[in-house]
């Protein structure tokens, strides 16, 4: 099968997430084409090597000529601005169309905004794509919500579906031995590590707010937290650095600074299907995950779910440090190696596709 992806190439999820299909389907001797705002001479507004850009461009011609002996052309949302103008196009009618939905979810001012890209992009889609994947489940349901997908009520001529979400490479991301974390550790106390982007979404104030609370008013001084990424609000975080508040600034090896720290945190106020929560899991992590996006249903038995203020964040650290940590992260383990290795996911990606074709 020759599969053409359409997609918009930055540093962070869609980018991972592509990049492993990939992988998994040329192993499995398919053909796979890339199509992005690089390749289609958008003229590009924000950080193209990261962080939050857009690609504008009227490249149908271009994209046209690119799928024309494909199979599938798979587009991943957001990529340029052409994106909004194929479902008018010839493309449509003589390709096999998927879209993957990778929009993040949350109740904030943003989470407003993505429910808004999520209703335009499945209504001008729907009934033209043969497919909806959505790496979420809360996502899923508000596209159908939106009327734009198919439900049992349904009369068929519109677009199922379906939940696949991100995957992680367990090869790469692994739990530290108990002995080499014995010898490794020097601080005496709990560590707590956060790795992502930089950004208001991230909620990584709040986070620093809930660890200086625990210190101040429980009196807890053998509590640490490393902080992992960039973004535009690095310089305002580095200030907050203290004798137990690190800011690592960007880490070329994401799988080293997992197995550096005891619990991963995600303090997000809006997310899809993280992947960074995928791979603390696979570090063998315990987790603590505020209740955006599909968290709730990652965090069951192998950490805490709770909310995005600096008080409920300071809270769930404070309940975790009861847990069995050592049970919960074989637990984190245990679910991504059953569940979200990406050979699985792409696995389920080429169902669809066969599906369609």
């Amino acid at each position: 099968m020759k599969i053409a992806f359409y997609h918009r190439s930055v540093s962070g999820g869609i980018k991972t997430h592509v990049e492993a299909l990939t992988r998994e389907f040329e192993k499995s001797g398919h053909e796979v084409k890339k199509i992005d705002q690089f390749s289609l001479g958008s003229y590009m507004l924000g950080n193209s090597s990261g962080g939050i850009s857009y690609g504008f461009d009227l490249a149908l011609r271009k994209i046209k000529k690119e799928v024309e002996d494909c199979d599938v052309l798979h587009i991943h949302h957001a990529a340029t601005f052409s994106e909004f103008f194929l479902p008018f196009s010839s493309i449509c009618a003589e390709h096999s169309l998927v879209n993957t939905f990778h929009i993040p979810a949350g109740d904030c001012l943003g989470g407003e905004f993505a429910k808004v890209l999520i209703a335009t992009l499945a209504s001008l889609y729907a009934g033209r794509s043969k497919k909806f994947i959505s790496v979420s489940a809360e996502i899923a349901a508000d596209i159908r919500r939106y009327s734009c997908g198919y439900d049992e009520d349904d009369n068929g001529n519109r677009t199922e579906t379906v939940v696949i979400p991100n995957g992680v490479d367990i090869t790469r991301f692994y739990p530290l031995e108990e002995d080499e974390k014995a010898r490794i550790k020097k601080e005496k106390g709990v560590c707590i590590g956060y790795l992502g982007r930089l950004s208001p979404e991230k909620n990584i104030i709040n986070m620093i707010r809930a660890v200086k609370r625990l210190t101040s008013e429980s009196g807890l001084d053998n509590i640490y937290l490393k902080i992992a990424g960039t973004g535009p609000l690095y310089e305002k975080i580095k200030k907050m650095e203290d004798e137990r508040i690190k800011v690592l600034g960007y880490v070329e090896d994401a799988p080293s600074f997992y197995r550096s720290v005891d619990v991963f945190l995600l303090p997000s106020k809006l997310e899809a299907q993280p992947i960074a929560l995928l791979e603390a899991m696979a570090s063998g992590l315990p987790i603590i995950a505020t209740d955006v996006g599909d968290n709730r249903y990652f965090v069951q038995g192998n950490g805490i779910i709770c909310g995005a203020s600096a008080k409920e964040i300071s809270s769930a650290i404070k309940g975790i440090l009861s847990e069995d940590l050592k049970k919960m992260g074989e637990e984190s383990r245990r679910r991504v190696e059953r569940d979200y290795t990406w050979d699985k996911i792409a696995e389920r990606t080429l169902e669809v596709y066969k599906s369609i074709v």
